[in-house]
């Protein structure tokens, strides 16, 4: 009787601990989507600025950039700090989207993990299609309709 017990528990116990890791999983790809789009939006916001100032076209050279814009004398932010990759290991171990010009486009995930989440909200319909973490790429371009394979991944 004691031995079926504590096979029960021993069953019951793993189930908690698959149950347990998935739920740490989709916390993590919930971490990815909100910082990734923080640098996005921090991205664009930084492309933005620079038009207002006669400097259009410009891209941040570094994600420190994005914590103080050098173009101002000011303090100018457009992060809080410098997430790192939620999927990934190491401090930020984004892989960095280039622009065509020079300067930090976008960022990616670095794992080749298969992601659990298969539905995403209006703009990250591209997602749906991604077979890796490093698929949902997250990248500000100014004219969405142009092509953007001059894109690259660094």
């Amino acid at each position: 009787m004691m031995l079926i017990a504590v096979v029960i528990v021993g069953i019951m116990a793993s189930v908690a601990t698959m149950d347990m890791a998935r739920v740490m999983r989709e916390a993590r790809e919930s971490e990815l989507l909100f910082r990734g789009l923080a640098y996005q939006n921090a991205i664009r916001e930084y492309y933005a600025a620079g038009a207002r100032i006669g400097r259009p076209d410009e891209y941040p050279m570094t994600l420190r950039a994005l914590l103080r814009d050098p173009r101002f004398l000011g303090r100018r932010r457009y992060l809080r700090a410098l997430y790192r990759d939620p999927m990934g290991h190491g401090k930020h171990a984004w892989v960095l989207i280039r622009a065509p010009g020079g300067g930090i486009a976008g960022v990616a995930s670095a794992s080749h993990a298969r992601p659990l989440k298969t539905h995403f909200p209006s703009g990250l319909e591209s997602f749906q299609r991604a077979k890796t973490y490093a698929q949902w790429i997250f990248v500000y371009e100014p004219h969405p309709g142009l092509p953007s394979a001059s894109l690259l991944k660094h």
